[in-house]
């Protein structure tokens, strides 16, 4: 008998990604091939995203592409996982045909033997497996992954949850209160990955700032990265998801000082007028806001600041819209996206007068995108001649190397271009820029 085989979708966010790495673990653990062939596969899972109207469609869309896979005799069995069952509960499974099982978030441990069991049944004709509970816990260690990601990156989440109740985000109805995973299993996870040649960390959350205020009784995020500084093998640390609220100056003195933490700041702020923060519920004034990134240039040396925006929040007016588009252009951050509001069923900002027409916020965003073009253009030609650190991720060929700054984060920054000899994957090296082709830079590695 062969091993049964199974491939994987993972659709949505990082902390999706981690989640599929474990249930892919569990699935190694019992028995399972990894598959990257679908229609080679006995059993696919569909890890879904239900963040946005957007991602719901592209998570039925995959699934009505594995259900067709199954219906010709490619796949034996259908799972659907993650966020949307979450999301919707146990009657999420009805909106669902000829699917085999419906999973939430939890019981990941469940994961080989409920896949075991469909394979037993294969052209039996049952109801689906329905595991979906409402009873989160309080963390998830996520140990003895099958990482998805290149063996020198990695992702670690640190919490779960959020306690924020901003307009326009159904987060919190999804994945619940905020929960902090203890330093200690949050070390012993870096070090597994670390073993496993990881020299990258990403941090991952939906409110890092926030970290430990539920189990130590107070911001904790700084020592945190102390704990994690000491992990022999990784050497890049990145905190993503930074929540201004909950911006400390223990932790802005951390980014600082501690050499293996990047440069690098991920704080989405949404809007930057003081309006339009209070319709989303962002519990920031404008002012604070202003201050708060002014104070992070000012500490942390040669910091790279992402951000995100929203366009088109129900009653943001034109005036509301110029005054942040002048903002930005003050603010000039490194790497900036944005996004057009999206009404989500269960959120506030579903139900708010002043719904903001779909073609005025589609302008407003290309003029938010055509100006951070200009400004990261104009960062980019000030960095020529400047030496950086970068991350070498893959061979493009003789000599030509593809890979990331310090100021760069895995999969939703840009990337460099350098040319160089004796270079080896996942490996760190300094390169001069030279020049850049759009977002993108071009470097000389340096001799030792």
């Amino acid at each position: 008998m062969h091993a049964p085989k199974v491939s994987f979708v993972s659709l949505g966010c990082a902390k999706n990604l981690v989640d599929s790495e474990v249930l892919l673990g569990h699935l190694a653990k019992g028995g399972f091939t990894l598959c990257g062939d679908y229609a080679d596969s006995d059993v696919v899972v569909v890890n879904t995203c239900g963040f946005l109207q957007a991602s719901e469609r592209e998570s039925m869309e995959t699934i009505d592409r594995m259900v067709a896979l199954k219906e010709k005799g490619d796949l034996k069995a259908v799972v659907v996982a993650g966020c949307l069952p979450q999301r919707y509960g146990a009657e999420f499974a009805k909106r669902l045909h000829n699917v085999d099982a419906v999973l939430g978030i939890t019981n990941r441990e469940d994961i080989a033997g409920i896949c075991e069991g469909l394979l037993e049944r294969t052209g039996k004709r049952t109801k689906p497996v329905v595991r979906v509970s409402s009873d989160l816990p309080k963390y998830e260690i996520d140990r003895e992954r099958l990482r998805l990601t290149p063996r020198h990156t990695a992702y670690i989440r640190i919490s779960e949850g959020c306690n924020h109740t901003c307009a326009f985000c159904i987060i919190p109805k999804i994945r619940g209160k905020f929960r902090s995973k203890p330093i200690e299993v949050i070390v012993e996870e870096a070090k597994e990955l670390a073993a496993d040649g990881a020299k990258e960390i990403n941090l991952i959350a939906q409110d890092s700032t926030n970290y430990g205020l539920d189990l130590y009784g107070t911001l904790s995020i700084e020592k945190l990265l102390e704990a994690l500084h000491d992990v022999e093998g990784i050497e890049w640390i990145r905190p993503l998801y930074c929540y201004p609220t909950f911006v400390t100056d223990r932790f802005i003195k951390a980014m600082a000082d501690l050499p293996k933490v990047v440069k690098y700041v991920d704080m989405p702020i949404q809007h930057t007028k003081e309006r339009v923060l209070r319709l989303m519920r962002r519990g920031i004034t404008e002012a604070r806001q202003k201050e708060l990134i002014a104070k992070m240039r000012a500490e942390i040396p040669n910091l790279v600041f992402r951000t995100t925006v929203i366009v088109g929040f129900p009653g943001e007016t034109d005036a509301d819209f110029e005054g942040m588009l002048a903002d930005l252009d003050e603010l000039r951050f490194e790497r900036m996206g944005a996004f057009i509001f999206s009404r989500e069923p269960g959120t506030f900002a579903d139900e708010m007068d002043g719904q903001v027409p779909e073609s005025v916020a589609r302008d407003r965003f290309d003029q938010v995108m055509r100006q951070q073009q200009r400004i990261a253009l104009e960062i980019n030609r000030a960095m020529v001649g400047r030496t950086v650190p970068v991350l070498i991720e893959r061979k493009l060929g003789r000599g030509s190397w593809e890979g990331r700054t310090a100021g760069d984060a895995p999969d939703i920054d840009t990337i460099i271009t350098v040319r160089g000899a004796g270079l080896a994957e996942g490996t760190i090296t300094k390169a001069r820029v030279s020049g850049f082709r759009g977002y993108d830079l071009v470097g000389d590695v340096l001799k030792s």
